[in-house]
């Protein structure tokens, strides 16, 4: 809400006059809802990816009794300790070599495949809590294992899913590096990457702006966060009951 000079003068004080103008300038300049409209691609799409198919393989380890159903519970779970950092370079090639460089799919199914593992690791604490009986009675009434999950399972782990909802979305909203490489043009940058490339353009001297651009680039984040903060801290007492 400061003019340029003052936040020099005065940067910790409030300001003597609300420049407002700040906000419209940022619009103008930051190419905003462009890169909004990216951020809300990647992270539905992600989300819609991870608990559509999360949900599933969570429902198969913790309720099934298969031959590797072990292995693959640990398979997943090492998911959790794979930076994105460290399979940068392979996944490039792998991204370019499908044809999905300079797409939205680029992004959405590395984002997917690394929100996968806590995903269902909760779900499956969660799983593990409800009794059998529920799919006994179902199975006498008449209906299939799909039918079971869909109309009896899913809407129980409802607040779960609504959790990893909250968790993916501030993950996905917040993730740079991966989108900085992925994502070269300009038309598939998400908030973060075009936040960079806007500070690049106008530098470091205007600080009215850039807290104007900082601050819209975080607003969907915040209101996302004050609503489901409750969820986020049961999915942190989530994993107590993972056996």
């Amino acid at each position: 809400m400061k003019s340029k000079s003052e936040a020099y003068e005065n940067p910790f004080g409030i300001p003597s006059s609300w420049k407002w103008q700040n906000f419209s300038e940022a619009l103008s300049k930051y190419n905003y809802f462009t890169y909004l409209e990216n951020s809300l691609i990647y992270t539905l799409g992600t989300i819609a990816i991870t608990l559509a198919s999360g949900s599933m393989l969570a429902y198969c380890l913790s309720r099934m009794q298969w031959r590797f159903n072990s292995s693959a519970l640990f398979y997943v779970s090492l998911g959790l300790i794979v930076p994105i950092e460290v399979v940068v370079i392979p996944l490039f090639q792998l991204i370019k070599l499908l044809h999905l460089k300079d797409s939205y799919w680029a992004l959405i199914l590395p984002y997917s495949g690394f929100a996968i593992a806590s995903c269902v690791l909760m779900l499956y604490a969660f799983l593990r809590s409800l009794p059998k009986e529920l799919e006994e009675a179902a199975c006498i009434d008449g209906t299939n294992v799909y039918q079971a999950f869909f109309k009896i399972i899913f809407p129980i782990i409802m607040p779960a899913l609504v959790t990893q909802c909250v968790l993916i979305f501030i993950r996905i909203w917040n993730e740079f590096p991966l989108a900085f490489i992925i994502a070269s043009k300009d038309q598939f940058r998400p908030l973060t990457v075009g936040l960079l490339s806007f500070f690049v353009n106008v530098g470091v001297s205007d600080w009215g702006l850039i807290g104007a651009t900082m601050f819209l680039s975080s607003l969907p984040m915040i209101i996302v966060y004050m609503i489901g903060n409750e969820k986020i801290e049961n999915a942190l007492t989530a994993g107590a009951i993972l056996k």
